[in-house]
């Protein structure tokens, strides 16, 4: 089919026109910097290691670009991806470089802070330990708790070394007797206390 530079002229005139009026809209916009909060996304821990204690959940990037592109940017728009694959047992360092944050197009990351992480790691175990219903208040007059059971009696809780060897026991919910005169049966969530710690799977009691 031959071609013809004149068909549909219309139409390409008035996408020159549009692309005129968009370039003409980004060029007025000033270009500024901002710094933000970027949320801290772990990648790639290796099977059988545990993050512990504190890590960072946030960093602070700085950023430039015009300023509608940056007015623009929601929450899921700014991440600071870090890569774990080479961590191990131990304290270590990780470098947090302007590449390493996701952005929208058009904006550009001039620097991230802090630039080091530091983040601890440990093995990862299981260990069983037995059910301990916590029970809350007292029964009426004359009355006394005789037996206090669990089915489950233990779970499997999850979690770094050092803490699992610290842990004696899972808890539940509060099951509450008070002025109660006969046996009570509840059905209540496991849990543990040490936020490092998980069961490995939900459960109730």
């Amino acid at each position: 089919m031959a071609y013809h530079p004149f068909r549909n002229l219309g139409l390409k005139s008035l996408s020159i026109c549009i692309a005129a009026l968009l370039w003409l809209v980004v060029a007025g916009e000033r270009v500024v910097e901002r710094v933000l909060r970027a949320p801290v996304e772990f990648q790639n821990l290796p099977n059988g290691l545990e993050l512990v204690g504190s890590p960072p959940d946030t960093v602070e990037v700085r950023l430039r670009g015009s300023s509608g592109a940056l007015s623009r940017m929601g929450p899921g728009d700014l991440a600071a991806v870090l890569d774990l694959r080479t961590a191990r047992p131990g304290r270590r360092l990780f470098h947090l470089t302007p590449t390493q944050v996701t952005v929208p197009y058009g904006v550009n990351v001039v620097q991230v802070g802090p630039s080091t992480l530091t983040m601890e790691f440990e093995m990862a175990g299981v260990r069983v330990v037995p059910v301990e219903p916590d029970i809350e208040g007292r029964p009426a007059d004359g009355y006394e708790v005789t037996k206090v059971t669990s089915d489950p009696p233990t779970v499997e809780v999850a979690g770094p070394e050092s803490a699992l060897k610290r842990l004696a026991a899972a808890m539940t919910e509060p099951v509450v007797i008070t002025d109660e005169t006969h046996s009570v049966r509840e059905v209540v969530t496991i849990g543990v206390q040490d936020a490092s710690l998980r069961l490995r799977s939900p459960q109730t009691a």
